[in-house]
Parts: C-alpha cells; structure tokens; sequence
C-alpha cells in the first residue's frame, strides 16, 4: 500500500518563542546582577543600619529584610543608576518600619511569652497587657512551617543554627524564614491594633 504523500510541515519560526524566553532570561540575569550587588556593598549596607539602630541584632535584621525587599524589588532597579543609594533607601525604610513596630511589639515581648504559651492558653494571658491576644492570633494565622521555625526560636529558645539542624534547613534559610514570619507579625498586629482603635 502506497502512503499518501504530504507535504512537510514547516517548522515552528525560530523566534516564536524567543521573547518569552528572552525575557525570562534577562530578568533572571537582572536579579542576579541586583543579588550580587547587594553582596558587594552588604558591609555598607550593614554599617548604614548599625549607624542608625545602634544595635548589631537589630542591624543584622535589617541587613536580611533589606535583601528579602531588593531581590523582591528587583526589577525596580535601572543598571547605571547607583545600587547603594536605592539598598540604602530600602535600609531606612526598614529601619523606620522596625521602630514603628517596637513602639508596640519589641522582641522582648515575643520571648516574654516564652513561659506562658507552651502551658497557658490565650484566656489565661495578663489582660491588661492589649498586645498579647493580637500577637496570638497574628502567631496562629502563620503558615505551620513558619509557625514552627518562630516558636524553636523564640519559645524554645533555639538559635539559628540549632533549628535548622533539627529541621534539616539550612541556617540562611532559617533566617529568611524568621524575618519573613517577624514581617508578617508586624503586618497582621498592625492591622489588628489598627482595626481595634477603629
């Protein structure tokens, strides 16, 4: 049986894919470039934030939310313009939202509940302390895995390295993980206070 002959099919245009993928490509160059700029100026970046928090801890965090909002903000930063002026930027802000946020909530009073959330339930918390039952909530609305890492290291009292060798992550990521949670605190208690003197 003789087939049918057909005419072959021309091939896909080579480029009619390609600006997806090129995009893609660039973006992805353009976030590295952003990643490797802010390691080339992190000591800086660091030294800006001792300067204005007085604080190598609280310095530190701001170092790691400074680098979670530029990668984030990545494709807000134009080549030839000056990275350390726009990381510097992001640094303050970061500073100002931190002190904002400790006027009500400073990392004392997460590690004061250190004694009590383990035992007590909510109900049995000082009422007369109005932040407490807001940071509760705001605690139980995290995502299990970051619920977890926040409570080893502030109800347990784990440090970094500790929790990332009991929950097989790496300490980078354990730090990611608790600025990211102490964000979303700070977020959700804010909304929560704001929402209470409404």
């Amino acid at each position: 049986m003789v087939k049918r002959w057909e005419r072959p099919r021309a091939p896909p245009h080579p480029g009619a894919e390609m600006p997806d993928k090129a995009d893609e490509s660039a973006a992805a160059d353009h976030l590295l470039l952003v990643q490797q700029l802010f390691v080339k100026y992190q000591q800086q970046i660091r030294s800006f934030a001792i300067g204005l928090t007085g604080d190598f801890t609280a310095a530190e965090d701001v170092l790691q939310e400074t680098f979670l909002t530029v990668t984030k903000k990545a494709a807000d930063f134009r080549p030839g313009s000056s990275f350390l002026s726009w990381a510097l930027t992001i640094a303050r802000l970061k500073v100002h939202e931190n002190r904002r946020f400790n006027k009500r909530f400073s990392r004392e009073v997460l590690e004061s509940l250190a004694a009590s959330l383990p035992l007590a339930e909510p109900e049995t918390l000082p009422e007369d302390d109005d932040r407490m039952r807001p940071l509760l909530d705001c605690i139980e609305e995290l995502a299990p895995k970051a619920r977890e890492v926040l409570r080893l290291r502030y109800f347990a009292e784990h440090g970094p390295a500790e929790i990332a060798a009991l929950l097989g992550r790496t300490v980078s990521g354990v730090n990611a993980s608790l600025v990211k949670s102490r964000d979303a605190l700070r977020r959700c208690v804010s909304a929560k206070l704001a929402a209470e003197g409404s």
